[in-house]
């Protein structure tokens, strides 16, 4: 569920027009917070799928 949000084009449309009228009206803390969690959730998907990836891998190693 995870992966279809944070690689949905809507959301990144989204970001990228929270980020244009932030950063024309002046707030800079706004148009970094948001892209700052999402890289997050990039990151912890991407820890998880490679946690996941290495268990299997292990399984088929020991037999």
């Amino acid at each position: 569920m995870i992966n279809e949000v944070l690689h949905s084009r809507l959301i990144a449309f989204a970001l990228g027009a929270w980020m244009c009228y932030c950063g024309s009206i002046g707030a800079y803390d706004g148009a970094l917070f948001i892209p700052m969690i999402y890289a997050l959730l990039l990151l912890l998907n991407y820890l998880d799928q490679k946690k996941s990836d290495g268990a299997g891998n292990a399984d088929a190693q020991n037999k």
